[in-house]
Parts: C-alpha cells; sequence; structure tokens
C-alpha cells in the first residue's frame, strides 16, 4: 500500500494541563482536522502533523477543546532530523523537503 501524501507541511503540536491528560483529547482533534493517516504521536502530548492548514488554523482546532488554563503550541518545520523509534521516519521523509 502506498501512502499517498497530499499538499501541506509538518508541524508539530503539543499541549499541556495543570489538570488532565490532554493526549486522547489532542488527537481527537488532529484526527479530525488531518485525518489519521497525517497525525503521529511522539511522546505525553506531543503530536506531529502533515497537512495544508496554518499553524493557528491548527492551534484553533486543537484551543477548542481546551478549558481555562490549558495551553496548545503549534510549530511549522523547514528542517528537522529524527533518530531512535518514537518516530516513523519512513512517514516522516515522505512529509519533509
Amino acid at each position: 500500500m502506498i501512502d499517498e501524501v497530499g499538499p501541506g507541511s509538518l508541524k508539530c503540536v503539543t499541549a499541556s494541563s495543570p489538570r488532565r491528560p490532554l493526549r486522547d483529547i489532542v488527537e481527537r482533534a488532529l484526527i479530525e482536522h488531518a485525518g489519521a493517516a497525517d497525525v503521529r504521536h511522539v511522546s505525553g502530548d506531543v503530536f506531529l502533523v502533515h497537512t495544508d492548514a496554518d499553524a493557528a488554523a491548527l492551534r484553533d482546532q486543537v484551543a477548542a477543546c481546551l478549558e481555562d488554563g490549558e495551553s496548545a503550541f503549534v510549530v511549522e518545520f523547514e528542517a528537522w532530523s529524527s533518530c531512535g523509534p518514537a518516530v516513523d521516519r519512513r512517514w516522516l521523509l515522505r512529509r519533509g523537503h
């Protein structure tokens, strides 16, 4: 099966809460926005997302799920590097430069 990669760029999304775990909440929001094939969990509440939406739009998607006092941060990559099994290198390369 070939992984079809649409237009877009790679973003890193993280969220934090002093009261509750956000992994499942953030993952659902990202999958709803970008689709399961373009979302990868890295660690804790950190995800990689390939989407044509800009960082602010992705932030807004996640922020809609957050409660008062919780935070989200989205960064768009120009370059990246990884090692180890936590990140699927082949997935990244198909979405890289």
